[in-house]
């Protein structure tokens, strides 16, 4: 029972940011097109967090509960901004190496 928990509340956590991060990318590049769309993701962030939390907390009790949170939707947190900075970074440079090869490498 008490992994069982944990593993919803690990699943539950990856849905929250994988919801923010969704929420984001709407929000940055479609601005206005998709308004319905981020409140839909952010009531889905804020909802699968809670449910997180909860399963953690029945899991280890109140305190140490609320730390295994923490810990658990940072590092699913952070796994998505280092993805995306990698993204960010291979796109940054495919273009460029496509450029060079068209011209010759001449500017």
């Amino acid at each position: 029972m008490f992994v069982m928990l944990i593993l919803v509340s690990l699943m539950f956590a990856g849905l929250s940011v994988y919801c923010f991060c969704k929420a984001n990318f709407c929000a940055c590049n479609k601005a206005g097109q998709c308004d319905n769309p981020i409140n839909l993701f952010w009531l889905g962030t804020i909802i699968a967090a809670l449910i997180s939390l909860a399963s953690c907390c029945f899991a280890l009790h109140t305190e140490q509960g609320t730390i295994l949170w923490l810990i658990i939707m940072t590092s699913c947190q952070l796994g998505a901004v280092l993805s995306s900075k990698w993204q960010a970074l291979i796109r940054s440079e495919t273009p460029k190496l496509k450029d060079e090869t068209l011209t010759g490498g001449i500017n």
